[in-house]
């Protein structure tokens, strides 16, 4: 493959073609023995994914240098350099040509197969803003052509430091939803009983029917509202001009739900994104899994998000 040419339009079966090579390759680590761990706490079902590829994944605390030197190689697939303003090397990773508003990437580090990671193609956009229209009009195309082979996918955001992102460079995550958590059984249901989670969620199951991109964005900033108030009547403080509050996104094409979030982690071996404040927690070691039990996994998600007005734990 040139600079010149275009990759054709993205698949599912594409996607994992490219995702394999790029293992293959020695650009993505991912973990094929990785194991699923669960814990029950208070009548909630945790799932850890143990997985090796985690072990070197950066934080924001990683200075830029020790990023960017990352998969300088070229692969057969690259063909974009380093985005000015970015601090995601995405050289030699990609999946899509960007050819509009934002690219697709393989994510180094995965517990997932695929694990992807979409950008904004400016790479001054930063990740404590909010999505917005152009976001998410990318991401429900893209989970629309990844599900084309049955496999269900789950689009998530970190939003903010405390929100759990370890990279600036505003960017969503897609992967196949993994093991359930205590959360996903929930949503995916129209007779289940809401779990007692011990922080503010909101949620939104969409209808049947026809869902469009701006359906799928008005009902995010309607989440979002509910999120913000929560989180500044928590807080006491106010959001910025262009910037949302701390918080988590995760949707896949039936429901979407976000969260509000206080705190990135409780310590250097307790922290979760999006899919962990939904009962999904991505740990590189056994050892962190202890540190979770041990803190509590319930009591410790109450402190990284909101705490509910009706105290459940």
């Amino acid at each position: 493959m040139t600079a010149g040419e275009r990759l054709p339009p993205i698949n599912g079966s594409l996607v994992l073609s490219r995702f394999d090579a790029l293992i293959e390759a020695g650009f993505v680590h991912y973990d094929d023995h990785q194991k699923i761990i669960e814990h029950t706490d208070r009548d909630l079902k945790f799932h850890f994914i143990l997985t090796k590829a985690l072990a070197q994944k950066p934080t924001l605390s990683t200075p830029p240098e020790q990023i960017l030197v990352q998969g300088q190689n070229k692969s057969p697939l690259s063909l974009m350099q380093q985005r000015p303003g970015s601090d995601i090397n995405t050289n030699g990773y990609e999946i899509d040509d960007g050819s509009k508003s934002h690219f697709l990437i393989a994510n180094k580090f995965c517990f997932s197969r695929p694990h992807l990671m979409m950008l904004t193609c400016d790479g001054y956009r930063r990740q404590h803003e909010p999505l917005d229209r152009s976001d998410l009009e990318a991401a429900w195309t893209t989970l629309a052509a990844l599900n084309d082979l049955a496999t269900d996918y789950v689009v998530f955001y970190n939003c903010g430091r405390d929100g759990g992102c370890s990279r600036l460079h505003k960017h969503m995550q897609l992967m196949p939803l993994p093991a359930d958590g205590f959360a996903t059984a929930f949503l995916d249901s129209h007779v289940a009983k809401e779990p007692r989670v011990p922080f503010e969620w909101f949620h939104y199951r969409f209808e049947d029917g026809a869902i469009t991109p701006a359906t799928v964005a008005s009902i995010y900033a309607q989440l979002l509202r509910q999120a913000t108030k929560a989180w500044e009547n928590c807080t006491g403080n106010t959001v910025a001009d262009g910037e949302a509050c701390p918080h988590n996104v995760a949707f896949t094409s039936r429901w979407m739900v976000v969260i509000p979030r206080r705190r990135a982690a409780i310590n250097k071996e307790a922290g979760v994104n999006s899919l962990g404040m939904l009962g999904i927690i991505a740990v590189a070691t056994e050892r962190e899994i202890e540190n979770w039990v041990r803190l509590g996994l319930t009591k410790s998600l109450r402190e990284l998000g909101v705490m509910r007005k009706k105290n459940i734990a």
